[in-house]
């Protein structure tokens, strides 16, 4: 199996086990997304960019972050194999991204564009209902995130960390992490051994 069958098979599992849709149109998959390797630190949108692509993550871990008034990176989010990737605001209202979506690792991702989607959506039910499924779990997971940023002080929100991403937190250095929770390295470390970890 090539590495574009394999990560077509891998995006079709992900559409069913994650998003509850079934694609048993191969044609439409093959026609509008490619598979796309990236080395690590590697950037797929940059801030200012008109965004154009969807990505589905077959390998590695990518993150949104910013960058603030005063220059530092701080991150919004991150993304493992088997999520997708919308930058919505830039897609949908063809404004320039605010932020940049970086590889932490040597990465593969499939990545379509998002007008031709909406395209084949239109006489073609099952692509419409997935990509319906794929938007509510995109804007579930910024809802999420902003919530516990608003609801949660330091230690919950490394609880939450811990429980919705234990695989995130083995593979991440702490600094990313830190930046993700909102506190610096040297609060984390302090967190983490308080927490006895």
């Amino acid at each position: 199996m090539t590495d574009t069958q394999s990560a077509f098979a891998n995006f079709k599992h992900a559409l069913k086990a994650r998003y509850q849709c079934d694609i048993n149109n191969d044609d439409l998959l093959e026609q509008h997304f490619n598979l796309r390797k990236l080395e690590e630190k590697a950037h797929l949108i940059n801030a200012g960019d008109y965004a154009q692509d969807v990505y589905f993550i077959v390998e590695g871990i990518l993150r949104v972050y910013y960058i603030d008034h005063a220059g530092s990176e701080m991150n919004q989010q991150f993304y493992q194999p088997g999520e997708v990737i919308a930058p919505m605001v830039s897609l949908t209202n063809d404004e320039p991204c605010q932020f940049y979506l970086q590889a932490l690792s040597d990465c593969q991702v499939l990545a379509a564009d998002y007008p031709s989607l909406r395209e084949a959506g239109k006489n073609n039910v099952q692509w419409l209902t997935t990509e319906n499924a794929i938007l509510s779990a995109v804007y579930l997971k910024t809802a999420r995130r902003e919530a516990q940023m608003l609801l949660g002080g330091a230690e919950q929100r490394y609880r939450w960390f811990l429980k919705e991403s234990p695989e995130l937190a083995e593979q991440l250095p702490l600094y990313q992490i830190a930046s993700y929770l909102g506190v610096t390295p040297v609060s984390l470390s302090r967190l983490r051994k308080k927490l006895d970890l």
